[in-house]
This record gives C-alpha cells, sequence and structure tokens, in this order.
C-alpha cells in the first residue's frame, strides 16, 4: 500500500511537472511524500529530489548554518506550564529518532517545561546542553547563531507564536502565518545564506495532526 501510494503521487508530481513548464517555478505546495513518519508537504524557494528515503542529514548545507525550527511537542494543559502529555513524550521520542544522525551543534529552548522537555531528550543523546533562549527577542538568538556555528545545523524549539515570527525573519519576509494551536507535527529546515536570505523545506514527522 505504501509503494503503491508513493507512485501515484510520483505520477501525479510528474504529470505536474508537464503542465506547468512554461512557468517560472517558485514555489511547490501540498506535496506529501511519505518517508516513514517523516513527510515533505512544502517547498518554498528550494528544489529537492522526492524520494522515500530523503533524510534530514541529505538536505543540511554546510557551507550556510542551518536552523531546524519546531513546535514543542503536545502538553498536559494544565496549568500555565504545563509538562508534555504522553502523546508529546511519543512525538519527542520520533524526533530523537529523525535527529539521531544530524550534525547538530547546539539546541535551543526557551525557558518553558513543554519547550525544553522536548529539546533536553534531543540534546541527551547527542551529548549536547540545551541553551535557554528569550522567546520575545529573537534577534539575540538568530545573530549568535549566524556567528557561533555557520557551516552547522542547530535545532530550536519554540511555540506556535515564535516559530513562524524566526521563519519571517530568517527569511525577511513576513509570509508565514502562526502555526494553528491543534498542530505539532511541523518542521522546517532553514539553510540560512545571511539573516533575510534563506531557504525553507516545510516537513511533517511524527504523527500528522489536523
Amino acid at each position: 500500500m505504501k509503494n503503491m501510494l508513493f507512485f501515484c503521487l510520483l505520477l501525479i508530481l510528474f504529470a505536474g511537472a508537464f503542465s506547468s513548464c512554461d512557468k517560472d517555478p517558485e514555489v511547490i505546495t501540498n506535496t506529501v511524500i511519505e518517508t516513514d513518519t517523516l513527510f515533505i508537504t512544502n517547498i518554498d524557494t528550494v528544489f529537492i529530489t522526492l524520494t522515500d528515503t530523503v533524510t534530514l542529514t541529505e538536505m543540511i548545507n554546510d557551507t550556510a548554518t542551518t536552523f531546524i525550527l519546531l513546535r514543542h511537542a503536545e502538553t498536559s494543559g494544565a496549568g500555565s506550564n504545563p509538562n508534555l502529555s504522553t502523546e508529546g513524550v511519543e512525538r519527542t521520542a520520533e524526533l530523537v529518532r529523525l535527529l539521531k544522525n544530524v550534525s547538530l551543534d547546539a539546541v535551543f529552548s526557551t525557558n518553558y517545561n513543554r519547550t525544553r522537555q522536548t529539546a533536553q531528550p534531543v540534546a541527551d543523546d547527542l551529548g549536547l546542553t540545551v541553551d535557554i533562549y528569550d522567546g520575545f527577542t529573537l534577534n539575540p538568538l538568530i545573530d549568535g547563531a549566524l556567528v557561533d556555528y555557520h557551516g552547522s545545523a542547530v535545532l530550536v524549539v519554540g511555540h506556535s507564536n515564535t516559530t513562524q515570527d524566526l521563519l519571517n525573519i530568517l527569511t525577511g519576509e513576513n509570509t508565514f502565518p502562526e502555526i494553528p494551536e491543534t498542530q505539532y507535527d511541523n518542521l522546517y529546515l532553514v539553510t540560512v545564506f545571511e539573516k533575510g536570505r534563506s531557504e525553507v523545506v516545510h516537513l511533517k514527522y511524527g504523527v500528522e495532526t489536523p
């Protein structure tokens, strides 16, 4: 079934490529390619070969700074500073698996239970510490990472209303909307050549949410 789905999607992509060959393609949208629990859903200003074996490692450019951005995993919803729920812990375990072979040099998180509990297992698995950043002032995080981790990859765990702000600052555009409160499966791979000039690959991971 999985192979049949992948084959059908390739046929759709192939047909679409011929139907729009007279246009200058800038964005490929609404493409869902299943890669175990990693899904490519949107590609902005960057083109890659879509296969069923694509990995994050293959997408990282070692001549730029790569920001891997995501919102914290699901929470219990209890109190003003909730912990992760059972579903959130499961999603974080999947995040650890996905990033196991990625050469991350730093892991960043805001100082809340839900973000730290999403970031810490990844940091522990890779032998890193979690660096705390202020979600209300994002430029110091960006500027510091661009200087300290040029040619490397960093993970930044944030919130529905900060991840989109990071994307807009890194790309120099105000095109990324706030992540819906019900969505926890978005992962953005941002190749940053300089602040305001970046390429974004939008992915999904773990159990897909509405």
